[in-house]
């Protein structure tokens, strides 16, 4: 392979086309400038100039460079979700202590956490379309994130930061994991894996952290000290978070605006240099909604996704308040979603070594096929003490907490060498599990409304007078649906491509 089509290759992320011919004559076009700083006028570079910042470029999936990065972003990602996957104490605190010594709305509190983390998901496609044709703005939008999620716990209540710190960890979350798919290409679902188990590390940690402290400070002394605890980590990771390619030159940037496919885009790409090369994923099909809608393998998964939320998300709601229910003090409470929270690291880390060789598919069958099973036996059944409850929040995070190491995988399924589109699918699986997360905490609040009073007292249905009944028959019953769904998607033959 000849240098200039290498050197086409590493900008092809960002350089989406060539610089049309009246910039390719710029007198300052021979003129080398440093890697990190390109202009216009200095597009296509000199041979030596490729050859030297190619030499600069880190390599993929392996070396000092790589994994710097990897720790950075899941120092990020532990920080920004460990907080939502534990507002479960949170939520068993207030209707304790009530909001600012209110006891009211304890219909209204389950939605404080779930709007929380699934704001960050559904904030998905906006920041990918903002972001995508300006990969100059990414780290800027990373740092103005990481300032957004501790100033929006300096308030004294989650329910009054929610919003704000969604938006700050939406901002530094998507721009982050852009530049992943850069760093690692052929062990993506293994780096996907190590990041999104940070959501898990945090919600292992956090849980005995936040019971100490809100037993002794209260809720808003508690906000308070996360507040400067997540100044501290966030601005430890940011150093680490650098792009690996070159950013292209600002002028270029601007063209990226244009839609593919558009008139001027067209004129454009005509008028570019005959002899440079770009491969066929610089110049992708514009992404629209009814590319993706035509998929029918896509739209069941996403129909899929959104069940696995349900299920998900109402279990780490409630497992708390249904172990105070049962009479268990704060720190076993804390234990419970601890386990939960510890067994997702090993499920996110293991599926997504697995989804690099096997089917996604088949791997979410399986696991969405025994958190069913797990949510209507272990929990529904059995879970009347601690022993068994615990061994059901082990369980439940092996078996459910690795799903989104899944996505990498069938986004490499779905769509052919195309950056741009991958992130928008990405955000659409996002956007989707957010729903699930929006979703689930009405209709929870909706079932505990309405107990399962004729349930036996010796299952986990029939406690507090049935109370939780349709809660754990919601969680199993989605589970199980998702699990069918899966199970169509690995029978069917290859998928089609939405690109």
């Amino acid at each position: 392979m000849s240098t200039e089509t290498l050197y086409s290759f590493a900008m092809s992320d960002t350089l989406p086309r060539p610089l049309s011919a009246e910039s390719n004559r710029s007198p300052s076009s021979s003129s080398p400038r440093p890697l990190s700083t390109p202009t216009a006028a200095s597009y296509p570079p000199s041979k030596a100039q490729k050859e030297r910042e190619l030499a600069l470029i880190p390599p993929p999936d392996r070396g000092r460079a790589a994994y710097l990065f990897l720790t950075g972003a899941f120092a990020i990602e532990t920080v920004i979700w460990g907080l939502p996957a534990s507002y479960g104490l949170f939520l068993d605190y207030y209707q304790q202590h009530g909001v600012a010594g209110v006891r009211s709305g304890s219909n209204l509190l389950p939605l404080v956490g779930t709007v929380s983390s699934g704001f960050i998901y559904v904030l998905g496609p906006p920041v990918s379309i903002l972001l995508n044709p300006r990969p100059r703005w990414r780290l800027p939008v990373i740092r103005l994130g990481c300032c957004l999620c501790p100033l929006s716990l300096l308030f004294s209540s989650f329910a009054k930061a929610g919003l704000l710190y969604s938006v700050g960890g939406a901002m530094a979350y998507y721009s982050t994991f852009r530049f992943l798919s850069d760093w690692f290409v052929e062990r993506r679902g293994f780096a996907n894996g190590v990041c999104f188990a940070g959501t898990a590390a945090g919600g292992l940690v956090l849980p005995f952290i936040l019971e100490a402290l809100l037993s002794r400070y209260g809720a808003e002394r508690t906000l308070q000290a996360l507040a400067v605890a997540t100044f501290v980590l966030l601005g430890s990771a940011l150093p680490l978070i650098r792009p690996r390619l070159p950013l292209p030159p600002k002028g270029q940037v601007q063209r990226g605006k244009k839609e593919d496919g558009s008139a001027e885009a067209e004129e454009e790409a005509s008028t570019s240099q005959p002899d440079a090369v770009v491969p066929a994923a610089a110049a992708p099909q514009p992404v629209t909604f009814r590319r993706m809608a035509s998929n029918t393998r896509l739209l069941v998964f996403l129909a899929a996704n959104v069940l696995q939320g349900f299920g998900y998300f109402v279990t780490l709601l409630y497992l708390p308040t249904f172990a105070t229910s049962l009479g268990l003090p704060g720190s076993k409470s804390s234990a419970v979603l601890a386990c939960v929270n510890g067994a997702c690291v090993i499920s996110r880390v293991a599926l997504g070594v697995m989804s690099d060789k096997q089917s996604p598919h088949r791997l979410g069958f399986f696991a969405m096929a025994a958190s069913a099973v797990a949510v209507s036996i272990l929990w529904g059944v059995a879970s009347t003490t601690f022993a068994p409850l615990i061994v059901f929040a082990l369980v439940m995070g092996l078996c459910s907490g690795g799903w989104t190491s899944l996505y990498s995988a069938i986004i490499k399924s779905l769509v052919a060498d195309d950056p741009s589109l991958a992130s928008h699918l990405f955000s659409t699986f996002s956007f989707t599990r957010g729903l699930g997360a929006l979703l689930c905490a009405p209709i929870a609040s909706a079932l505990i409304s309405h107990p399962f009073t004729s349930a036996s007292d010796k299952t986990a249905y029939g406690v507090s007078d049935g109370k939780y009944g349709g809660v754990v028959l919601f969680a199993g019953l989605a589970m199980g649906v998702g699990a069918g769904l899966e199970a169509v998607e690995w029978v069917l033959s290859p998928p089609k491509r939405v690109a």
